[in-house]
């Protein structure tokens, strides 16, 4: 709910915009592009999974049905990237490409697709399972200025993120330290596994009594 309310204030997509149904039910961004799209007015357009399978049909379905925004890892966008060149054909209507689920790369092909889209915005989130995304880096202007390695960005509303040392002190800039992550968005925890449970799931040390961190 505090992702989607973040969105709400952050993202293009509003009323009439139309989103692609792109993530399999079992990964949690399925949930997102669902709410976020409604919670705006959207709509959400499905696929089946021979077309989410194929970057030739997605590329063509895309441009077809006027797709304003898409939620996809960066494995996929690579691959969507790749066949855009090889065809010379880009969704015209794309606004606003998300991806997560695992580290973005801005490799040549996703600059030359993104050269080929003037106006689209990149945005990279980051989150594992126990919390949804809780970072968020935008990425606009002209591609050949983005960093080979995007980073994660700032914390959305709602979600306290903070590198903390091994004496769980905030670690100094520059500093390797873990990420820990608090406020409303954590899980409760792991179902029928508490012992698992406390070990991640950890009183936050710089937070108000009774408040937890996830730590990753």
């Amino acid at each position: 709910a505090h992702l989607i309310s973040w969105q709400r204030e952050t993202f293009e997509a509003g009323v009439g915009s139309r989103t692609l149904q792109f993530a399999a039910a079992s990964f949690d961004v399925h949930f997102e592009e669902m709410f976020s799209t409604w919670g705006t007015g959207g709509c959400l357009v499905l696929i089946d999974e021979e077309i989410r399978r194929d970057s030739h049909r997605l590329l063509r379905f895309l441009d077809e049905q006027r797709l304003d925004r898409v939620f996809m890892p960066f494995v996929a966008l690579q691959s969507l990237a790749h066949t855009a060149q090889d065809v010379g054909r880009h969704p015209r209507s794309l606004r606003e490409v998300v991806c997560g689920g695992e580290q973005l790369y801005i490799t040549p092909a996703v600059r030359r697709f993104f050269d080929a889209l003037p106006g689209v915005a990149l945005h990279n989130q980051y989150g594992p399972s126990e919390t949804h995304n809780v970072t968020a880096l935008r990425l606009s202007g002209e591609p050949s200025s983005w960093p080979e390695r995007a980073p994660i960005g700032r914390s959305i509303d709602a979600a306290r993120v903070r590198v903390l040392d091994a004496d769980g002190n905030p670690a100094p800039a520059g500093v390797t330290g873990e990420i820990v992550i608090g406020g409303p968005v954590l899980a409760r925890g792991y179902l029928d596994r508490p012992g698992l449970t406390a070990a991640r799931f950890t009183p936050d040390p710089l937070g108000p009594p009774g408040s937890r961190v996830y730590r990753t």
